[in-house]
């Protein structure tokens, strides 16, 4: 049996409005032989799901290739779905039969393709002022034929839509978040079975959103503009081959309604007194509505959407608290983003008030001193309902996300019982991909805290934090992205976020530490207006288009190198490659020009008198510009952190050239894999001078970097800048540093992700082990152990007398959970042959554990990896999909070689493991 299977277009099923003419496809391989590899396939296209017509054949290609697949021989065109199947032969001389048929569908290719208008429903704002939310409305006629309906819809703020009085999608937060000004998304929508013939309505909501709500730490408003607006039109297609475009015009009409306010982070005013009963419907009486205001905003910035819809996820019923000092507050055991459903019932004009939050304090009470950041928001996070008084009513936000596992419930009629609240947890609808288990259940929570925060932080745009800033801080997501794509499949969602990394990236080739930035405006007239009275100080940061003096970090930066060269290494797809290349090169090319500038501070030391080839020694040190440095080690406090910055003055000279001597490697590495040979050669002879210059002066003999610290020995050895002759010293130092400290951290945001690796791979597994399984603070269980349910911002998020102490939803630090998949389990991909078509599998047997597994969805299919301790060994067991290979690497001695490995003819003994070759199929040893 030979079967194509899990066929996906541009990573998504069956998926409708996309904007490029040459979709990638994809397909996995099922079998139920051992060894298989394809050799060829045939991909067909048609109109119709039944293949009585193919438009296009691409005849046997012969190639292993499944995934990544482009084809060459059909013009897409508009409003376009195409059906496309495969068949493959294998290995085996088997040949399958042809898939079942998936399908995509183009969108709006053209400009020209749109006939509708932008609409603003609103006149005069107040810029300071919170907004009710415009509700628009359209009746309009179908005849009589109908066979195909598609809306394509964006706004300018978010928006909900209806057809006769219908949800049009379970999609929310649309059209997500982008840098609007260059990239604004629209979805589209089969909205066939919402119409009939005759009279039909279209209603839509809109708010707030990204485009004017209050964002980032400042809460800064009118990010983007002072008025929501809204662009949209309807293809109705009938059975005599016609077309009809309903399209956004003067002829739409708007209003008020019961929706008062609607900020993402300040949240929501409902009065359901205020009654519009049918106005999504046809017949309503809408004379009383404003006609809308007709702009000529261009189109030039439309995309289709290129990641996955945030939808609604898992659902919670709480348990409910009386607090210390009187408070109804309930707890859904499980700290999440998203909102609460509720249900009610009482009399007209009662106000319910909901305040969402992560903890209670030491004495039992609901706090939200650990997000005090918040800033001038005094209704941050709340909700609140007014009742219609009409019976059972229920409300659950439109336009706002809270992060919270808490809610204090103010001004509830009657009792307050669970079955009337559900929490619901909102994010973007990514395929999950990854499990690890093991006997330590302590990990598997560290486990499962992990997989929460990103689900938490991974709502359109990779977040610090699902509360107070909500920000796509770059330095957070550059750590954090390998363990990212262990858990879901994050291709597309880093794809589309790196672009508008790129497109925000300022002309001297800096990166600004948030993506889409909230640390200034893009709204130039609402910059130009509050910097002349405003005394925030984030006025001073950033004029629209000019880098503030938190931009441009490294660590941060490096996102523009690190996040893509990650995306290719874990799905092998270079096209994330090929399009942030020049935002790559213009980054590292900023850093090397910043290294040649030199600081006063230094100019007596060494580097800046040794010179070689001509050029100084301190031109490849990074010393000059504003960088956040470590960034959060565990014997750093977050009241310490601007006093810590004053004193170093955000110089931080071994970090940042650390970093620039990566991103440099790496972006060698990028330029060999898109051919560009020449580009490939520079940096890497860029490379190595940095690396001579970082062993010169920042290496001691001892393996000393930083005396007493852990992180620049852990970043020398993650980025592999040790000569080979201090590489051992300098990881004996960090093994070292790590037992002085009673196996402890002292590392931050920056290295964390790479401590165990980096020790486990020097020989010291065992203190790898030893520092994973610590309990005390501050270590990774000591929060599991507090009973944290994602992970913390702060190694002591929650101090041992119960102190509070930043966000308690921050994922960064949960990057060490891939050394569970990479390390314990070993499933690793490699350099030289990425997305796992070829991968490692180099499991690491230590501490208390007596078995571990993992699970990874990869691409091409299930790869499985477990052992367990046994009375006649470990017993190991491994799975290889289809169509891959696998280098597998067990702990062992070289008489080892003997037990039953006979079968693989490339087996050997290295680097201290038996390694042998294997192809798809499932295995079991015990040594």
């Amino acid at each position: 049996m030979l079967e194509a299977y899990c066929l996906r277009t541009e990573y998504r099923e069956n998926p409708l409005g996309l904007d490029t003419k040459k979709p990638r496809l994809g397909w996995k391989l099922r079998s139920d032989k051992a060894n298989v590899m394809q050799i060829a396939y045939r991909l067909q296209f048609s109109s119709n799901p039944h293949f009585t017509d193919v438009a296009w054949d691409s005849g046997r290609t012969e190639t292993s290739q499944s995934q990544h697949v482009r084809h060459d021989g059909l013009e897409l065109k508009s409003a376009e779905r195409v059906y496309w199947r495969v068949k493959v032969w294998c290995s085996h001389g088997e040949e399958s039969s042809y898939s079942s048929p998936s399908y995509f569908e183009t969108g709006l290719l053209e400009a020209s393709d749109w006939k509708a208008r932008w609409i603003e429903p609103e006149k005069e704002v107040d810029p300071d002022a919170y907004k009710p939310a415009p509700y628009i409305r359209k009746e309009f006629s179908v005849k009589k034929g109908l066979v195909s309906a598609r809306a394509y819809l964006t706004a300018k703020g978010l928006y909900s839509f209806y057809l006769n009085g219908v949800e049009g999608t379970d999609d929310l937060f649309t059209p997500g978040f982008t840098s609007y000004l260059h990239r604004l998304q629209y979805q589209a929508y089969d909205v066939t079975s919402l119409l009939k013939e005759g009279a039909n309505a279209l209603g839509i909501v809109l708010g707030d959103g990204w485009w004017r709500g209050a964002t980032g730490g400042a809460n800064l408003k009118n990010n983007f503009g002072y008025k929501v607006a809204f662009l949209g039109q309807l293809l109705l297609e009938y059975e005599d081959g016609s077309r009809e475009i309903i399209g956004s015009d003067e002829t739409f009409k708007a209003s008020r309604g019961p929706l008062l306010k609607s900020d993402m982070k300040a949240g929501e005013i409902y009065d359901a007194r205020i009654g519009m009963e049918g106005w999504n419907e046809p017949g309503y009486d809408d004379s009383a509505w404003e006609p809308v205001h007709v702009t000529e905003d261009g189109l030039d910035s439309l995309i289709a959407t290129r990641s996955v819809p945030v939808r609604e996820k898992e659902r919670f019923t709480p348990s409910v608290l009386r607090t210390p000092n009187g408070e109804t507050v309930l707890d859904f055991g499980q700290n999440i983003a998203g909102y609460v459903d509720m249900k009610v019932r009482g009399e007209a004009g009662t106000e319910i008030v909901l305040i969402h939050g992560e903890a209670l304090d030491k004495h039992g009470n609901f706090t939200l001193s650990n997000l005090s950041e918040h800033g001038t928001l005094e209704d941050f996070q709340e909700v609140h309902y007014i009742l219609a008084g009409k019976g059972e009513e229920r409300y659950r936000p439109r336009f706002s996300i809270f992060g919270f596992r808490y809610v204090l419930v103010k001004n509830y009629p009657g009792d307050v019982t669970p079955e009337n609240f559900t929490a619901v947890a909102v994010y973007s609808d990514l395929e999950e991909t990854g499990d690890f288990t093991c006997s330590n259940p302590l990990l598997n929570k560290l486990v499962s805290n992990s997989r929460w925060s990103q689900k938490s932080n991974f709502m359109e745009v990779p977040t610090d934090c699902p509360t107070r800033e909500r920000a796509g801080w770059t330095g957070d997501a550059q750590v954090f992205s390998r363990t990212a794509a262990d858990f879901m499949n994050v291709y597309p969602f880093f794809e589309k976020w790196m672009s508008d990394l790129a497109v925000e990236q300022f002309q001297d080739g800096s990166v600004g530490s948030t993506v889409p930035t909230v640390l200034g405006y893009h709204n130039l007239e609402e910059w130009e207006r509050l910097s002349k009275t405003s005394a925030n100080p984030m006025m001073a940061f950033r004029k629209p288009g000019t880098a503030s003096m938190l931009d441009g970090s490294s660590g941060w930066g490096d996102a523009a190198v690190i996040v893509p060269w990650t995306m290719y290494l874990c799905y092998g797809d270079k096209t994330i490659i090929e399009n942030q290349f020049d935002s790559a090169k213009a980054w590292v090319d900023y850093m090397a020009d910043n290294a040649r500038n030199p600081n006063p501070r230094f100019q007596d030391t060494p580097a800046y008198r040794n010179r070689a080839d001509g050029e100084r020694d301190a031109d490849y040190i990074w010393d000059t510009r504003f960088h956040f440095g470590e960034w959060l080690e565990t014997d750093t406090e977050m009241k310490d952190l601007a006093a810590l910055l004053t004193k170093t003055g955000g110089c931080f000279p071994d970090v940042s050239t650390a970093y620039f001597a990566y991103s440099a490697r790496l972006l060698s590495e990028m330029a060999r894999v898109i051919g560009k040979a020449e580009e490939a050669e520079k940096y890497q002879t860029l490379h190595k001078k940095i690396k001579r210059v970082y062993n010169t002066y920042f290496i001691q003999e001892d393996g000393t970097i930083l005396d007493g610290r852990q992180a620049p020995n852990v970043r020398t050895l993650a980025f592999d800048l040790a000569e080979e002759e201090k590489k051992q010293a300098v990881a004996d130092r960090l093994a070292q540093m790590v037992i002085e400290q009673e196996y402890r951290l002292n590392t931050g945001f920056l290295s964390t992700p790479f401590i165990l690796h980096a020790l486990a791979d020097s020989g010291y597994e065992e203190i790898a082990y030893r520092l994973l399984e610590q309990e005390s603070c501050p270590s990774w269980l000591y929060a599991v152990r507090m009973g944290a349910t994602t992970i913390w911002e702060s190694w002591r998020g929650i101090k041992p007398d119960g102190e509070l102490a930043g966000s308690l939803n921050h994922y960064s630090y949960g990057a060490a959970c891939d050394f569970l998949f990479a390390g314990a389990a070993g499933i690793r991909p490699e350099w030289d042959r990425p997305g796992f078509k070829h991968f490692v599998l180099k499991p690491i047997v230590g501490g208390t554990l007596t078995h571990a597994s993992a699970t990874y969805e990869s691409l091409y299919g299930t790869i499985k990896s477990s052992w367990e301790k046994t009375g006649q060994g470990v017993a190991y067991r491994f799975e290889v999909p289809a169509n891959t290979t696998a280098t597998i690497m067990l702990p062992g001695e070289p008489e080892d070689l003997k037990k039953g490995l006979e079968e693989f003819p490339d087996v050997r003994y290295e680097d201290g493991r038996i390694a042998f070759t294997a192809g798809s199929g499932s295995y079991q040893f015990t040594i």
